[in-house]
């Protein structure tokens, strides 16, 4: 059965397009069988014919389609779709129509401050790399990975060292603007989302690794961190200070897509 047996073509200076049959589905319960897999449905094929007395079409009465029938006709269709090949950029790690995740290297670049009783401060400091989450419900989350190579299962994660993010990487973005879409298009504006944030407070205070046992990391201490790293112009994050996060890539991924 191809998709064809389903219309006639009439061609000539005016080609029309005739329906000659239909699949129908129907909700389908208690069915004693296991014909279509266990599924709460079901199909039906049916032919079209004229009634002449009205001058019009009408679906007559169907069959029953086995569900072999039913994949015959849906992959038939799907090689009829001219597909494109999109090839995924080597920064992207995940990406679904809820969801995209994706690596940003690791750079010196400016950092903003707006800390209570504090004027608004500009750092240029190193950033480590890092791993980035967007959902389609406008949220954003944050991981610290080392190393250059490309992300797998085995990856670990570290929390981001960063001011406004939560124990579990969700970022804070007060009022700031988020893209409405998460494709990977949207990754510039995504990362704006980060990147332009004046920090204000610490969300997290296992953020940062600073030597002191059990010493929680306050605000304060996290700004002193990052000015140091900036006064002594150092070019590159020292990882070292990275506290590791409990959860795998995949774990991380599958909580922040939705």
């Amino acid at each position: 059965m191809k998709p064809n047996d389903f219309f006639t073509f009439n061609g000539g200076n005016d080609l029309s397009i005739l329906p000659k049959c239909a699949i129908l589905f129907h909700q389908a319960k208690g069915l004693s069988d296991n014909s279509y897999g266990g599924q709460d449905f079901v199909a039906s094929l049916h032919d079209f014919f004229v009634d002449d007395s009205k001058h019009e079409t009408v679906i007559g009465a169907g069959r029953l389609m086995s569900k072999e029938d039913v994949e015959v006709v849906l992959r038939s269709l799907l090689q009829m779709r001219h597909s494109k090949v999109n090839l995924m950029p080597s920064n992207i790690v995940s990406l679904s129509g809820n969801h995209i995740a994706w690596t940003v290297p690791e750079r010196v670049r400016p950092m903003l401050f707006n800390i209570i009783g504090m004027p608004m401060q500009k750092m240029t400091v190193p950033w480590p790399r890092l791993l980035m989450v967007a959902n389609s419900n406008g949220k954003l989350a944050v991981a610290a990975v080392k190393g250059r190579n490309r992300l797998s299962a085995k990856t670990r994660l570290f929390h981001a060292p960063l001011m406004n993010v939560s124990n579990n990487g969700a970022v804070c973005t007060g009022s700031a603007t988020v893209p409405i879409e998460c494709g990977i298009e949207d990754l510039k504006q995504w990362e704006s989302v980060m990147f332009d944030t004046a920090f204000s407070h610490v969300n997290n205070p296992s953020t940062l690794n600073l030597g002191r046992k059990n010493k929680e990391v306050d605000t304060k201490a996290h700004y002193r961190f990052w000015q140091a790293l900036s006064k002594k112009g150092i070019l590159a994050f020292p990882t070292g200070q990275l506290v590791p996060m409990p959860r795998s890539l995949e774990s991380f991924i599958q909580e922040h897509s939705r």
